[in-house]
């Protein structure tokens, strides 16, 4: 900040103070100002969502460089002279809006925020992105305490870090979500640690030979309190508590320790397939995980195949992009599996190292029958063998359907009708040895 006589003038540009206290300080100067004259002010808690990654990959020092680049940013292409930018955590900056007219004012400030930490960092030849998130809370609607102010916009952002335009604003009824959201997150960590996570295990059909090739294992995580947990919402939970990699690490070893006792006890020589959000592919322990899971049940190349969901990350993230690339070299078949994916996305997806792609046919209407879906399907299918994909149908109704699907030549389907997801034991019960 220029302005020397401002509050701010404590924390010069790109500096950032160990000690939180003093930014606290200059905050409450802040609000008794508003109080004084009667007007609004905002604050800004931004989640940047990176450092902790780059302290993790670089370095301590790296990660404080980082920081002072993000404080200098927001300081001299966002905030005003007057205005506040202070640290509150390794990933958290909070930006105070000393005046505003409104929170629509604070509403601007944020969407500039996230423009300017989506251009990428370098660290040294590498292009970091960050992935921010920002909560606001208002003076006075939303407080009147410096305290209670930059807490309820942190309790904005965690809302924000699930929202798709990562910007929320504060709300009463949201405490008590932050709350829930605590106990949630701290169940799910128990269930990590004492590996009470669970996988069923749905088939897979080779439609060429008309039998049982494979295995999808899906995560099931009941919860005493809130039931069957969604998988999606599980691995957000994860996030949130920092237990991704450890729920990875179980879930990737259940399942080929399930596969493995397929082969055993059945006689089944299945692959697996286990579904990741490609967020997860940031985490550089990712790689380790996924090559000693490998190496503890002896897997043969391409038999664990990772189906990667979410694939609008991998456009903003050169270290995920890598990171498949990596995985693709260990011997591991990589799949696409994003229902929300755009036609468009396969122009620039097709230049990493995918292999499969799952498509969910239960759209078109009638795969027998109407000869515009069946088009579309053929197109589809064609295109991706064009791009050396194998392709997965999903979704599929019943029989006539699944022969049609045969006829246009797609490779596999995993279908409700042909065979639910199952525990381990009831899936060699019904498949084991007499499957034919």
């Amino acid at each position: 900040m220029s302005d020397s006589d401002s509050v701010g003038a404590a924390l010069p540009c790109g500096v950032l103070p160990i000690d939180p206290v003093p930014f606290l300080e200059a905050v409450r100067a802040q609000v008794e100002a508003r109080k004084a004259d009667g007007g609004n002010l905002a604050v800004l808690l931004i989640e940047c969502g990176v450092i902790s990654r780059i302290d993790a990959v670089w370095g301590y020092q790296v990660g404080d460089s980082v920081r002072g680049r993000v404080a200098a940013l927001l300081r001299t292409d966002v905030l005003r002279p007057g205005d506040l930018v202070g640290d509150m955590g390794r990933d958290d900056f909070a930006c105070v809006l000393s005046t505003v007219d409104g929170p629509e004012v604070a509403l601007l400030a944020a969407n500039k925020s996230l423009r300017e930490l989506s251009t990428p960092f370098w660290v040294g030849e590498d292009e970091i992105y960050a992935s921010p998130a920002i909560g606001i809370a208002m003076f006075p609607a939303h407080g009147d305490q410096a305290e209670t102010l930059l807490q309820r916009a942190k309790s904005a952002c965690v809302l924000a870090r699930e929202l798709d335009g990562s910007i929320a604003d504060y709300g009463e009824d949201r405490d008590n979500l932050a709350a829930s959201k605590l106990l949630y997150e701290n169940r799910l960590r128990t269930a990590v640690a004492e590996d009470a996570i669970n996988l069923v295990f749905q088939p897979q059909y080779d439609l060429r030979l008309g039998q049982v090739m494979g295995a999808e294992g899906l995560l099931r995580w009941r919860d005493p309190a809130l039931g069957l947990i969604p998988s999606k919402d599980a691995f957000a939970a994860a996030e949130s508590a920092d237990v991704v990699i450890q729920l990875v690490s179980s879930v990737l070893n259940r399942a080929l320790r399930n596969i493995s006792e397929f082969r055993y006890s059945a006689g089944l020589d299945l692959r697996v397939g286990v579904k990741l959000p490609a967020r997860v592919l940031r985490y550089p322990e990712l790689l380790d995980v996924v090559e000693r899971a490998r190496g503890t049940w002896s897997r043969r190349p391409g038999t664990l195949i990772l189906e990667i969901g979410e694939t609008s990350v991998l456009g903003q993230d050169a270290v995920a992009r890598e990171t498949l690339g990596r995985l693709k070299e260990f011997g591991v078949k990589l799949s696409i599996d994003d229902p929300g994916m755009a036609f468009s996305s396969l122009f620039w997806l097709a230049t990493l190292p995918f292999q499969e792609i799952k498509i969910d046919v239960s759209a078109a209407s009638d795969l027998t029958g109407g000869p515009k879906s069946e088009r579309i399907l053929q197109s589809i299918i064609e295109l991706a063998h064009h791009l050396k994909f194998a392709v997965v149908a999903v979704g599929v109704p019943d029989d006539a359907a699944a022969a049609r699907l045969k006829e246009l030549r797609c490779d596999y389907m995993q279908a409700d009708y042909k065979g639910p997801a199952l525990a381990p034991a009831a899936f060699v019960t019904r498949f084991g040895f007499n499957e034919g």
